[in-house]
Formats: structure tokens, sequence, C-alpha cells
């Protein structure tokens, strides 16, 4: 089967490994030369992956039978309803239900209307003058979110990005006069505290099929500390949770996703693709941070590897509306660290080579998988995004860890990784942290 892939990340990386182990036919549309992606595929479009028109053209020209939407911005401006337009089935919403990730408002108030659990107390501002009187009147910490998308780093929080009124003022200000997100309005949300986590889960407007639980690390440096980014790297456990959640905290996760998947259905408009839910857990249980309408990066390359089904029948199946109730995932753990230049997160450095021993790496049993990069003359070299991402898979989280380590000593030049994502002391940090919290500590 002839498959179009939309976007040159790692997480694309990762789903054309999957359809390759598929046998499927990929053709990629990326705006980056990403050297995984280029070997794998017969034919490779290269551009904006939002030149919407340009890419339906090219796959009707390629008798495509099935697409599927790395990143978010081609949903945003309509690439499902414009292939399904033209008859190519397609992994990923319309527009209309893109939504839920594109525009933040539209999720929290459709939570709020249909009565669904997770959402935080949330007010929305378009004007300085009614923020001031809300800032000077609030006595809690809170969270600042820009509207629209901001590849993940329009998001501010009390205590970690700012801790004054006077900050708070000055972000909203920004965010009205910049349009940071696209739109002068922004929303206000009571900071929740606990431990993030991601459930992503297949969708065909009906269904909900879940994949394993993971952990991204939004911030640049160990122990979570310095700029917020796209995400340094996630793992997940080998029995699909995570050792600082309950049973109970993936059913109540769970459950907030598939009553939005209903409202969304009564609306009239039904979501279709990969939804993936950013939870905290709080000592009330999970509260939902956001959505995002589309596999999550790097936690794809946790679960996408370890998928057992054919992953060419899931996306088929989806797109038709019968998706199997049940997918099957290998009982392993994952540990992904992304490769990112030097002063990724503030002031990236490009242009520094790397040099990548694929055959030595592939040797310790680790995944690896390109992102943004540049190919030049047989040299590899880095952007001002992340470059690459190495993935350790094991029976168990510890020996994970020491694979995903072992493989990252096979790159070298000028760059970094956090080397803490995954390591037993860290981890064990995270579930007592979470037992002192839900004891009220």
């Amino acid at each position: 089967m002839k498959v179009l892939v939309v976007g040159g990340g790692g997480r694309e990386h990762a789903i054309v490994e999957a359809l390759h182990r598929s046998q499927a036919d990929v053709y990629a549309a990326m705006s980056n030369q990403n050297p995984g992606i280029r070997r794998r595929s017969k034919d490779v479009l290269l551009g904006d992956v939002t030149d919407v028109e340009r890419i339906v053209s090219w796959g009707k020209v390629h008798g495509i039978e099935l697409a599927v939407i790395g990143p978010e911005a081609p949903l945003e401006k309509g690439i499902t309803d414009a292939l399904e337009a033209a008859a190519i089935p397609t992994v990923g919403p319309s527009r209309e239900a893109a939504q839920l990730e594109t525009n933040k408002e539209f999720t929290r108030t459709l939570m709020r209307e249909h009565q669904i659990p997770g959402v935080p107390p949330f007010w929305a501002f378009d004007n300085l003058a009614g923020f001031e009187e809300f800032v000077n009147d609030s006595d809690f910490e809170f969270v600042i979110k820009p509207l629209g998308l901001t590849g993940g780093k329009g998001v501010r929080v009390w205590g970690d990005h700012f801790s004054s009124k006077a900050e708070a003022l000055a972000y909203g200000r920004e965010i009205l006069e910049k349009k940071i997100g696209g739109v002068a309005r922004f929303l206000i949300e009571e900071k929740l505290v606990g431990e993030e986590f991601s459930l992503q889960a297949f969708c065909d407007g009906r269904a909900l099929v879940p994949m394993p639980l993971a952990q991204d690390h939004k911030r640049a440096y160990e122990r979570d500390k310095g700029p917020n980014t796209g995400g340094m790297g996630s793992y997940n456990d080998a029995d699909h949770r995570l050792p600082f959640l309950t049973k109970e905290d993936f059913d109540r996760a769970l459950e907030t996703m598939t009553k939005t998947v209903e409202a969304m259905a009564a609306r009239g408009t039904p979501f279709k693709g990969i939804l993936y839910g950013g939870f905290m857990a709080t000592k009330d249980g999970p509260m939902l941070l956001e959505y995002n309408v589309r596999f999550a990066d790097p936690e794809s390359m946790n679960v996408l590897p370890i998928l057992e089904t054919d992953f060419l029948q899931v996306g088929s199946s989806l797109t038709a509306g019968n998706l199997p109730s049940g997918v099957s995932f290998a009982g392993k753990a994952t540990v992904c660290k992304y490769v990112v230049p030097m002063g990724y997160g503030s002031h990236p450095k490009a242009g520094e080579q790397l040099k990548v021993d694929e055959e030595s790496i592939r040797r310790t049993g680790a995944k690896l998988y390109y992102a943004s990069v540049d190919e030049r003359g047989g040299h590899l070299y880095t952007t001002s995004s992340r470059s690459l991402a190495i993935v350790g898979i094991a029976s168990n989280l510890a020996d994970a860890e020491s694979i995903s380590e072992e493989a990252l000593a096979f790159v070298s030049g000028s760059f970094y990784a956090r080397r803490d994502i995954g390591k037993p002391e860290v981890i064990q940090r995270k579930v007592e942290r979470m037992r002192k919290i839900r004891e009220g500590h």
C-alpha cells in the first residue's frame, strides 16, 4: 500500500519505521532532509508541510492510498479535509476536530459544557484591564496559556517561568501585543501540583484504543531545570503504566478522553486520528493539561517501536471507522533520550557536525530516530531544533536506560542530552514525591 507521511522529525521517522515493518511503500512530505525517512521512502517532497494544496496534488500523482499526518500545523490548515476530499483516507482529525489542540479555549469550554472530568478552574482574557483586575484579586498560583499553537513553548507556570504578579502581567501584555499563538487572547488556569504523564490513543470517531503511558521531560536541563523545550526525552514501563501512577489514575485519564470523543461526536465533529492527553497526576486524580491531536514527540518513540499489531492495518481500520478493540504492544520498557544542539531551549548552535555510528548503535539493541538535521556532502549538521533520538528497549526500565546510555556513546560532536531521563534514582524520587502529594504533605 502507498502511504504518505507528512513531517520530518523524530516522531515521523518512528511512524515511517512502523509502516516499513508493515511493508508499506512510504512517500514522505517534509521540510528538512531527514536521512532516516529519506532512506525508507520511494519518493520525497521537500518544502513547507503546511502547503496543503501542493502536498495533496503530489499525493494524487503518486496514487497515495493512506496518509498519516505527523505535526499539528498541517492539521490546523485542514490537510485531512483536503486529502479526504481527494479520496485519500487520513490518520489525523479534520480542521474542526483539531481544535482540541489548536484552540485551548475550545477544549476547556467543551469539557465544561459536557461535564467532562479532569478540567482545572480556568479564565480567558483578551484585554489587559480585565487581566490586571484578576491578577490583583487572585491569591493562588496560576499558569498562562496562549490559545493557539506555540510549539510546546508558550505556556508559562508560576514558580517555574515567573514568580510575581508584575511578571504575570508583563507576559499577558506580550501575548496580547504580539498575538503569541496567533490570537490576542489567552487562558489562565490554576496551577496544578503533581507529576505529568502522557496518554496516547488511536481513535476512529467513536472507539478509543489506548497506548502505553509515557512521561516526557520538557525542561532543558537535568533535575527538570531550565527553559521549556519541545521535549528532551521520555520513558515508559514494561507494564505500560508508570511507577508513580495507580490503575485508577489510568482509568480516570482514559475516561476524560473517552468522554471528550463522545462530546466531539455529539456536536457533529467526530474525532478521528491520534488523541494524546497531557495529564497531571494530582492528589485529586489526573487533570488534563492539554490535548494534542497527533502522536506525541518524543513519546511516539516509546510506543511505536513496541507496537506488535500491524500499523498499516491499524491506520486503515481507524480511517474506515472500525478500529479493532485490541491493539497489541510488547511488554517492554523504553527510554528515549534526545540529542540536541548545545544551547537548545534558549540559543541553540546550528551548523555543528554530528557523527553517528549507526551500526554500533544497532548492535546495542537501541533504536535511532533522526529528527531535525541537515545532511550535506555526506555529513550531518545540527539545526536549531532537536537532532536525533536514541531509544533503549528492554524488559525493565533500568536496562532500557542503560542501553540508551550505551548507544549515546556512538554519537559524537558538539551536542547535549539529558542523561537523567529514566534513571532508577530519578524515577524513585518521582514515586516518593507522588506519595507525599497524595498524603497531603
